[in-house]
């Protein structure tokens, strides 16, 4: 099962020098990032209103699955998704 976060919740994250999310903060800190599960990318409405996104489903501390993604205009991080 899976909780849809909407809006999505700003989340901030240290990424190693190829951009990779290393790190991610919670209430209890800054958790480690076990292993990347997936990674895509999503360019869209460019005429209208542009969205440039780089997903990242991460699993947090071998515990917690969550999907993320970086607003690649703003370089802001936003999780989305969390699955249990």
């Amino acid at each position: 099962m899976t909780e849809l976060l909407a809006p999505a919740r700003p989340v901030r994250v240290r990424v190693d020098a190829d951009g990779v999310p290393t790190h991610l903060e919670s209430a209890a800190g800054w958790q480690p990032v076990t292993r990347v599960l997936n990674r895509w990318r999503i360019d869209c409405d460019w005429w209208r209103s542009p969205v440039s996104r780089e997903y990242w489903r991460l699993l947090i501390d071998d515990d917690l699955a969550l999907e993320c993604y970086c607003n690649r205009a703003s370089a802001e991080w936003f999780v989305e998704r969390v699955y249990d």
